[in-house]
């Protein structure tokens, strides 16, 4: 580091031109000795003097170039570093040799792969829902911007009387049971099928490709299942839920709550439905 700082005056701003300029004038050493020499002696070999200029130019364009296709990987390790401050840790990073050049390229690929694994756990985290591991508010927004194509079922699903729960049987309880829940919803759905914690003991689920009777039936069939096998039980009856659904397409896009406006209607619908045989 003392040398490099001690010839920073040297192009201090291009670091390439700044080893082409002490090779340029190592090279030239020896033909600087011999007209020294020269001078000294009072005589002039001028044959020797231009076969030793003629290889000092010779010897000088080929350091130039040895040593800039020397700095290459020095060059992509740099642009790589760049790319990964601005964000982009999608360049390529070459393979080196078993050399230091080869060393420099191999940490800043594995530096470019620790990062971009990094981002993407915290992406993960900041999209999941950390009690049910479906999606959150904002994860299931991104899914839905993603998608090529928006068509399908949108549903609300409010559980029942939820605070019951947390009030007869405590909070852990009440935890366990939203966890349960999202369990249940991943047995209704598919592949391309998207699921979310929409927030509290509400939930938002896209039924991918399937109409509103489709979307129904597969709520039914859920229904049915924690009737089945409670989750937990509130005044002796199993934990239900209530649900909204409608139909979504392209013209929802960007408009996803509103969409859940409108299947916010029927939802209310069914709650007070379900009022006649569970307190909502």
């Amino acid at each position: 580091m003392r040398f490099y700082k001690a010839t920073s005056f040297l192009f201090p701003r291009h670091y390439p031109a700044r080893m082409f300029a002490l090779c340029f004038g190592a090279v030239h050493i020896p033909l600087v000795t011999f007209l020294v020499f020269e001078a000294l002696r009072g005589e002039w070999h001028w044959g020797i003097f231009l076969a030793l200029l003629v290889a000092t130019v010779v010897g000088s364009v080929a350091a130039i170039l040895g040593i800039h296709g020397l700095l290459a990987p020095i060059d992509e390790a740099s642009r790589a570093l760049r790319a990964m401050r601005d964000g982009d840790l999608s360049r390529p990073v070459p393979i080196g040799g078993p050399d230091l050049a080869g060393h420099l390229l191999e940490s800043v690929a594995h530096a470019s792969r620790s990062t971009a694994d990094k981002i993407d756990n915290l992406q993960e985290l900041a999209n999941t829902d950390l009690l049910t591991g479906l999606l959150n508010r904002r994860g299931f927004f991104e899914a839905m911007d993603a998608r090529e194509k928006m068509s399908g079922t949108l549903a609300v699903i409010d559980t029942n009387n939820f605070k019951r729960v947390n009030d007869l049987h405590g909070h852990l309880e009440g935890d366990r049971v939203l966890r349960m829940m999202g369990e249940r919803l991943r047995e209704v759905m598919s592949g391309e099928d998207a699921a979310a914690r929409w927030g509290g003991d509400e939930f938002l689920v896209f039924f991918a490709h399937r109409s509103e009777d489709e979307a129904t039936k597969a709520l039914a069939t859920l229904a049915q299942g924690l009737e089945r096998r409670p989750l937990t039980r509130i005044d002796g009856k199993p934990f239900g839920f209530s649900s909204g659904t409608t139909a979504i397409d392209e013209n929802d896009r960007g408009l996803l709550d509103a969409a859940v406006a409108r299947a916010d209607e029927p939802l209310y619908r069914d709650k007070r439905r379900a009022r006649g045989l569970v307190d909502a």
